[in-house]
């Protein structure tokens, strides 16, 4: 589900950032609702505080986001098949939301122009003036603007300013270099604006944590093999501005230090810390990295989004929600995600061993129960009308043999999550298992919308991506001791390995540690292993099959199956810009290969 709140009009828009963000109650006394002027907006400091509210609501979220069109999710949607097949064609070209993204940069442009006209209170709230926190609330945002376009697309037109009707609208691509430079000078200036912390009404807002864990992620993505001109040739050969995808001098490992340092600087703040990080011998740890997701705070949180269900603003889990519970189980989780998660002890899955192959969903990372509901799995109780069949509130997806000895024949019983069931069969997903990770259990999806806390950056990840930059530059020790902390508080054995082995184990770490937080998609791109990533995805069928003696086997046996095939394309690293936008700006150079 790729969710945005829409910009609306007049009441409609004041009336959601009101509940959104909590505003004082005397706003509503202060001016009428139903149309605001420039002159109102850019002389009320009220009035400009929701004109940045509404940037925010622009940005995106949502549980699967770009799941489904990577190796964690099979999506149904039409743009994740053509992302997983590599059929994107500027004329298809809408998934890196350039137009999107550019609105919300033009926005950012007017503050900047006219905020200078708004008489703020120069009271402290949070260490911060009013005036100071809101210029560094937009730089931020439009940074993060400019580092959405350039990973999707390489390096595209820094406008730093708004265009009137005289100006020309031709504006060519900056270098991916000066995409970065921007965007961390940006998130630079934005940290000092912004406060350590956000209170009261204010609490959601960036702060000067969001801005520098930005920051470590823009560096870490360019420091990545996709822009590395000593290994991304398989997308720059032929190409004549590859400067437009990546550097085309300088020192990788000048490069990795600074995502190194970047990160290191939001761990040495000392405000975050994991969420429940030394859990005690026999402490339910699949709990508590389920709870991290379902809480509404955490000591993990950097920057995140509320949706509140009290105030009109809850998030509808029918979409996630397995069609046993009368939900759409739009978010099937693909096999080889499942098998990424390790055993309890720390071992690989390996469904060549037959005791991993015969129950494959016992004794596994901590992390796998929270995080994905399997056959036999259990979760909540069901929908009223289907209690009697399934009293428990357990995942079915599996098929039952059953004897008929009236009829000396055999027949079939299918689960209430099944393509076959009773309930909604229609939205089963095909994969045999399905998102966990933040579902509310005691949240009845027909009844209710569910409170949900979007963590867009969390400690964890600030964390795995210290580790990522050491092991590049060969702090494997460093590297795995922040590696371990992750694992500690899954309850997980710690890594050993180093060099190339611990790379590899870091990669599956980060996969499942971070699944579903819309990062895989990225990953694969920047490690430059999509070609592993883009290939037939498998579910599982679920069958208990009749015994010789006519009874049905307690244990299912469960075999993988294609669900959907998938291809790549080098090209397919970046994204072509829509055939609308070169023809409307002929300075824009196209993409490779599009």
């Amino acid at each position: 589900m790729r969710t945005q709140i829409n910009k609306f009009k007049a009441i409609v828009f004041i009336a959601l950032v009101i509940i959104s963000f909590s505003c004082k109650k005397d706003f509503l006394e202060t001016s009428p609702l139903d149309k605001f002027s420039d002159a109102n907006v850019w002389s009320d400091p009220v009035l400009a505080e929701l004109y940045v509210n509404n940037i925010y609501g622009n940005i995106g979220w949502g549980w699967d986001m770009n799941a489904g069109s990577v190796d964690e999710s099979r999506s149904r949607q039409e743009a994740s098949f053509d992302i997983g097949n590599s059929l994107i064609t500027p004329d298809n070209a809408n998934w890196g939301n350039w137009n999107g993204n550019y609105s919300d940069i033009r926005a950012c442009n007017t503050f900047f122009e006219k905020v200078g006209t708004v008489k703020f209170d120069e009271t402290l709230i949070d260490g911060k003036t009013q005036k100071d926190r809101m210029v560094g609330e937009v730089t931020f945002l439009r940074a993060w603007d400019y580092h959405n376009l350039i990973s999707y697309y390489g390096g595209v037109p820094i406008i730093t300013k708004v265009y009137g009707l005289k100006d020309s609208f031709s504006a060519p691509r900056n270098t991916y270099d000066e995409c970065v430079k921007f965007i961390v000078d940006e998130c630079d200036k934005a940290a000092l604006l912004l406060p350590l912390s956000n209170s009261g009404n204010n609490n959601g807002r960036a702060t000067k944590g969001a801005a520098l864990a930005l920051k470590a992620k823009v560096l870490l993505y360019a420091a990545s093999d996709l822009h590395n001109p000593q290994k991304n040739s398989l997308v720059t050969t032929g190409y004549s501005n590859p400067e437009f995808l990546g550097y085309t001098s300088g020192d990788a490992a000048a490069r990795w230090k600074a995502a190194k340092d970047a990160a290191k600087a939001v761990i040495d703040m000392n405000v975050y810390s994991l969420y429940k990080a030394n859990p005690a011998p026999g402490e339910n740890t699949s709990q508590n990295y389920s709870d991290l997701f379902t809480s509404r705070q955490s000591s993990e949180d950097i920057f995140v989004r509320f949706f509140a269900a009290s105030v009109g603003q809850g998030v509808n889990g029918w979409d996630v929600t397995p069609n046993g519970w009368y939900g759409n189980g739009g978010v099937g989780a693909v096999n080889e995600l499942v098998e990424d998660y390790e055993m309890a002890d720390g071992s690989r899955f390996n469904r060549s061993n037959p005791a991993h192959a015969a129950e494959p969903y016992k004794n596994r990372d901590p992390r796998f129960y929270a995080s994905i509901l399997f056959e036999g799995a259990k979760w909540r109780p069901r929908p009223a009308d289907l209690t009697g069949v399934d009293p428990v509130g357990v995942m079915q997806v599996g098929t039952w043999e059953k004897w008929d000895n009236a009829t000396s024949t055999k027949t079939f019983v299918y689960g209430l999550d099944s393509r076959n069931s009773i309930a909604n069969s229609w939205n089963n997903n095909t994969s045999g298992a399905t998102m966990r990770k933040y579902l509310d259990p005691t949240v009845d999806i027909q009844a209710a919308a569910q409170d949900l806390t979007w963590r867009y950056f969390r400690y964890g990840e600030i964390l795995l991506n210290y580790a990522e930059a050491c092991i590049e530059l060969g702090e494997d020790a460093e590297a795995r001791s922040y590696i371990n902390m992750i694992r500690k508080r899954a309850g997980m054995p710690e890594v050993t390995e180093s060099g190339d082995a611990l790379k590899m184990h870091y990669r599956n770490e980060r996969r499942v540690e971070l699944a579903y937080e819309n990062q895989r998609f990225f990953d694969v791109r920047r490690w430059l292993i999509a070609d592993q990533a883009y290939h037939p995805m498998h579910g599982v069928s679920v069958l208990y099959p009749l015994n010789p003696d006519h009874t049905t086997a307690a244990i299912p046996t469960i075999t993988p199956i294609v669900i959907q095939l998938g291809a790549w394309l080098d090209k397919s690293y970046f994204f072509p810009i829509s055939r609308g936008e070169v023809n409307k700006n002929d300075k824009l150079v196209q993409n490779p290969k599009y």
